[in-house]
Parts: structure tokens; C-alpha cells; sequence
């Protein structure tokens, strides 16, 4: 997927959802703090789009686990969708590798 391309649907998802938190330069604010590390890594990697499998050989854990993780990141961050946990992951990303551990799946 092009750069430009998800950020017009970032900007789209923002405008039509409107999400929790204080809108810091035109984004809400998220709390990252409530995710493990693992959980953080696999945020870092949903924004590259790639499917549960070759996140899972990525980081060597199974499809299912990939899947559990995404479901428990969308709960805490209060998210819709996966879709729109790879777009707050496309648009949080400094944020996100700022976290101890997370620079090791990259």
C-alpha cells in the first residue's frame, strides 16, 4: 500500500469516527501504556498489512496468537477494527517504537 494512499484513509477513518482522547495535531491521543511488549510488537506490524501468518513467522508464535493480540489491542485502545489498529499504528509509529523491546521486530 502507498504511503499517500494510507494516510488519505487514515485521515478519512479520523474524520468519520472521531475516536476517544484529546486530538493532539489532528490525532487522538493513545495510551500505549496499557499494551505488553508483545502486543506492541504486533501493533508495529500490522501497519505493514501483511496477514496473521506472516506476522506469526515473523515473530514465531502461531496464527492464533496473532489473532488474540489484535483482538486485545483493538479492546484496549478502543479501536472498530484491525484495519483501524494498522492505521494507529501507521500514524503513532514514533510513539509506539519509543516503547522498550518494540525495535526488535523491526
Amino acid at each position: 500500500m502507498e504511503e499517500t494512499a494510507v494516510t488519505m484513509m487514515a485521515d478519512e477513518q479520523m474524520r468519520a469516527g472521531g475516536r476517544p482522547g484529546d486530538a493532539v495535531g489532528g490525532r487522538p491521543e493513545m495510551d500505549f501504556a496499557t499494551l505488553t511488549e508483545r502486543e506492541l510488537e504486533v501493533l508495529v506490524l500490522l501497519a505493514s498489512g501483511e496477514q496473521n501468518r506472516w506476522l506469526a513467522r515473523r515473530l514465531g508464535i502461531t496464527e492464533r496468537t496473532v489473532r488474540a493480540h489484535t483482538t486485545s489491542i483493538v479492546r484496549k485502545l478502543n479501536l472498530k477494527s484491525r484495519f483501524e489498529a494498522a492505521i494507529v499504528s501507521y500514524l503513532h509509529a514514533e510513539d509506539i517504537r519509543g516503547h522498550q523491546g518494540v525495535a526488535s521486530v523491526l
